[in-house]
């Protein structure tokens, strides 16, 4: 009886520190300003950040052409930085990043505006950053 009472504290206890970390996470990230992390200087232009590894065949063939696409029509209002996860984990684990592609949308004020987890197109992406006009293929 008392190794199953050990065992159940003993998950009990995990499940606190994961829960608490993912509270700490998220409110460190909602309270600090995002904009400096690549060194960006604030009211320029939006920034979004592309997260990616050098394995990542969609992020490659699908969300880099997009975000191509995106900087080609909104070429003076966003900066479309790429980051490799594995690089610089300290940056993917700020916005919470555990898969790629994702991608995290900024404001020109440092708010973060979206993350996707997913590939995001880039109608979505302009849409996430408030810009108006058609996008050129």
């Amino acid at each position: 009886m008392d190794a199953r009472l050990t065992v159940l504290v003993l998950i009990a206890a995990a499940v606190v520190v994961v829960w608490a970390a993912l509270a700490w996470r998220t409110r460190r990230f909602r309270v600090a300003p995002a904009a400096d992390l690549l060194s960006l200087p604030r009211g320029t232009r939006a920034l979004v950040i592309a997260f990616t590894t050098p394995d990542c065949a969609p992020c490659r063939m699908q969300q880099r052409p997009a975000l191509e696409q995106l900087h080609r029509a909104h070429r003076q209002d966003v900066e479309v930085r790429e980051v490799d996860a594995t690089v610089d984990p300290r940056l993917a684990d700020r916005f919470g990043i555990l898969s790629v592609p994702s991608t995290v949308v900024i404001a020109r004020d440092g708010t973060v505006l979206a993350i996707n987890h997913t590939l995001a197109a880039a109608p979505k992406l302009a849409a996430q950053l408030g810009l108006n006009g058609a996008l050129r293929a």
